[in-house]
């Protein structure tokens, strides 16, 4: 009882860690070009404002296409805000500037 109960903690960790693998790939993947790219869609609809508010606070639109992303990161089942950002920055293979930074915050803790 005690191996098979071991056999299937083993085999739903793994199963966890792969599931895990597969929205990081699919977010990295998604995220210059793909599905989680707002950057065109943001400068077609906003084309004439320099700042987009949210909230009670407002975000340059390369800003705001990062709290979009982080929004639908969170979406997507990740789950702490660090690892967000590694994602972020591995994808775009730099760190986050400042207003990026906060940005990433606010949509990662938006309710919508």
């Amino acid at each position: 009882m005690k191996k098979l109960l071991l056999i299937l903690l083993v085999s739903t960790s793994v199963f966890t860690f792969a599931q895990q693998n597969d929205k990081q790939a699919y977010i990295k993947k998604e995220s210059i070009g793909g599905k989680l790219d707002f950057s065109k869609r943001i400068e077609e609809k906003y084309h004439n404002e320099t700042s987009i508010p949210f909230g009670e606070e407002h975000f340059m639109k390369k800003d705001y296409a990062v709290l979009l992303w982080a929004a639908n990161v969170r979406t997507l089942g990740i789950e702490s805000f660090n690892q967000a950002v590694k994602i972020w920055e591995e994808v775009y293979k730099r760190s986050l500037t400042e207003p990026e930074a906060k940005a990433l915050k606010t949509g990662f803790e938006a309710k919508f």
